[in-house]
């Protein structure tokens, strides 16, 4: 987890808090904070990958770009399949 530098304050009810501490213990997390901040965290990574816009380093963008540019491969099983014969 990041180093934290900024506070988040929720306000919750009582059947809220309840159910995100079941969730955590069924989870293994002893802090409440930690688990309500990873399921943000990955809400907000699943959220945004859902946009359809991702960063890549210059580095992973050129893999990427190697494998789309890379012949096909033969897969004769997958070519079988799709045949119509």
């Amino acid at each position: 987890m990041d180093t934290a530098s900024e506070d988040i304050l929720l306000e919750v009810s009582p059947a809220t808090k309840a159910l995100l501490e079941g969730a955590a213990k069924l989870t293994g997390q002893d802090d409440l904070a930690d688990y309500i901040l990873t399921a943000a965290i990955d809400r907000a990574k699943m959220d945004m990958g859902a946009q359809g816009a991702f960063a890549l380093s210059d580095a992973a963008w050129g893999a990427f770009n190697a494998r789309l540019e890379a012949p096909a491969r033969d897969l004769p099983r997958l070519r079988a399949l799709l045949s119509d014969g």
